[in-house]
This record gives C-alpha cells, structure tokens and sequence, in this order.
C-alpha cells in the first residue's frame, strides 16, 4: 500500500499540479490526498482563484498600455502636422511681414533701398489689383521722392516688391513712376508740397502729327487733372491716359510718349517754371530696385510640409488600417501641391 503523500508536499507542488507540470502518477496521488484533505483542497481551489484573477488582469493591463500607445502615435502623428505648418508660416511671414501702416512700410522701405542710402518716409498709400503702392519722400534729402510697390499675403501682410526714387528739380514737387502689375501698365502721379496755387497738373507727351516722326512734325500735348490736395497719389491705368490723349485731340498724333509734368493756376496759366530749385542739382538721385521672386522660400516650405507628411504616415502606419493612412497620405500631399501652385501664382 502506497504511502500517502503529507499536506507540506501536496501544497508546494501544488503550483506545478495547477500549471499542468506534473505527471500522471503525481497528479492521481494529490487528488486522492484532496479527496480527504480538506484543507489542501481549500488550498488547491485558492490558488486557481488568485490564477484566474491574475490572467484576467494581465490582458486589461496590455489592452491599456496598447490603447496609450496608439492614443500617443496619433498625438504624435497631429503635432508632425502642426509643427511642419508652423515652421512653414515662419518662412513666410519672413518675407509678408509689414503690415499697412506708413511708419512700418517706411522702414520696409528703408531697409529695402539700402544703396543709396535713403530715410523714407511714406506720405500717401493707394491699392490697386492687389498691390500696394506707397509715395514716399526722402526724410534726410530734399526733392528725394519715390514710389514702392508691396505685395499682399495670406496672413493679410505685404512684402515688398519694388522701389524707386528720383530727384525732383522743383520745390512743388510732382513726379510720374511708371509701374507694371500683373503685366498691365499704370502710371503713378505722386504730388507732395504742392503750392496752394497749383489748381491742375498736366502729363506732357510729345507727339507727332505724322506716323513719319520727322522732328518737323513733333508737337506737345498736355492732359491736365485737377489737384484735390497739395499731397496726394493718383493711379492711372495706361489704357485710360491713352483714351483720355486720343479724346482730347481734334486730330489724330502718332507715337505719344510721357516727356515731363506740369503745373497749372486756376487761370489755367502754366507756372511750373516759378517752383524750379535754383540750386545746384548735382547730387540729383535716380534709382530702381526689384526683388527676386519667393522660389526658394516656396521650396523651402513644400520641403518642410513634406517631412512633416512623411512624419505622419510613420507614425500611423502600424495603428490606422492602411487603406485609411494612405487615403490621409494622397489627401496631404494633393494639399502641398495645391498650396505650391496657389503660392506661385
């Protein structure tokens, strides 16, 4: 007759017999010992409970760990999107950054105009075909004025795009710039420190009254404007003034081209010569200056949103089914090309 095996043993193999571990024999002779042992079947069952309890905890623990994880790539996934626009918008505002204020563009100005060296200050602004133009005057020089050209972003700012400066030989000082906006010609009047005797200021062409042009045939021809007040900017387009010139004449002149301005009393008297300086103009100033294009802020920008796509389908491509993440993928890189086409224009 087998000897029956003592509870000390029962219940340290116990675990084993729980995890299936133990043999055939063994496991008949703890059962047959648990039949009239109370207190190692207590045991025996106890364990199985805190076994039970344990596996079902560890699963909820993993779930909960892996929920965190999915929750913390797609966190990752949005702030690679949000980090990429921002530093994207931080490109551009470097160059749209002045906004519509006359002391603000006068420094844009200033620092644009760097050779030669001038102190604007902007004295009248006017919109046209989305652009901005400034007339402006030259705070440390006298008679230097010019006009600056300022183009306006998406963040409602503008950057600017061209300048130019001249000397004016009078002390009332009317200046003609022409300009050119999205390939359509304007002529910007800029009037500044007018005489309150002014009343109107002419654009003078030289004409001919012969498609020949011999210097025999030459006349001059003035279009007057009324001048509303002694500082003012005036925008006009060249198909306007050419209407205006072809209106004016009686008969038809040939190849008109802007000489000079002029100005005007209420008699309709011309009195420009009475305002000429007569000091030396030597040092007279005439200068233009054009900005290059935002090419490389452009490419700078789509690369920049690039990396920030790639970053987001690394990050969701073991969590969001792939169907979904490609989809996200082609609508993200179809949005940089339409924001890189949109830029360009």
């Amino acid at each position: 007759m087998k000897k029956e095996l003592p509870c000390c043993i029962v219940q340290d193999i116990l675990p084993n017999y729980i995890e299936k571990l133990t043999s055939d024999e063994t496991n008949q002779a703890i059962e047959n010992h648990m039949s009239t042992c109370e207190e190692c079947k207590k045991a025996c069952e106890q364990m199985n409970s805190d076994l039970g309890s344990s596996t079902m905890k560890a699963p909820a623990i993993e779930m909960k760990f892996l929920k965190k994880f999915k929750i913390t790539k797609i966190l990752a996934a949005v702030i690679a999107i949000i980090l990429a626009l921002n530093f994207s918008y931080m490109l551009y505002v470097t160059e749209y950054k002045f906004s519509n204020d006359k002391n603000i563009l006068s420094s844009g100005i200033t620092e644009f105009l760097s050779q030669p060296s001038i102190n604007a200050y902007v004295l009248e602004t006017k919109e046209v075909d989305g652009k901005l133009v400034a007339a402006f005057k030259d705070s440390t020089k006298t008679n230097v004025n010019g006009v600056a050209i300022f183009a306006k972003g998406l963040n409602q700012k503008y950057r600017i795009i061209s300048a130019e400066v001249e000397t004016s030989d009078y002390s009332s000082v009317l200046q003609v710039f022409p300009i050119e906006i999205k390939n359509k010609r304007y002529l910007v009047v800029s009037g500044y420190n007018l005489s309150d005797k002014i009343k109107y200021y002419g654009l003078d062409y030289n004409a001919y009254t012969n498609p020949d042009g011999f210097s025999k045939d030459q006349v001059k021809v003035s279009i007057k404007f009324n001048v509303k007040n002694q500082q003012f900017i005036e925008i006009y387009s060249a198909e306007y003034i050419d209407k205006l010139f072809n209106e004016s004449m009686q008969n038809k002149l040939y190849n008109p081209h802007l000489i000079a301005t002029s100005m005007y009393d209420a008699d309709g008297t011309e009195i420009t010569e009475i305002y000429r300086n007569r000091e030396d103009t030597d040092n007279s100033i005439s200068s233009s200056a054009v900005k290059e294009d935002l090419w490389m802020i452009y490419i700078s920008m789509c690369a920049v949103m690039e990396l920030g796509v790639i970053l987001m389908a690394f990050f969701l491509t073991d969590i969001v089914k792939e169907k979904i993440w490609i989809s996200i993928y082609v609508v993200m890189e179809l949005s940089i090309l339409l924001i890189a086409i949109f830029l360009i224009k």
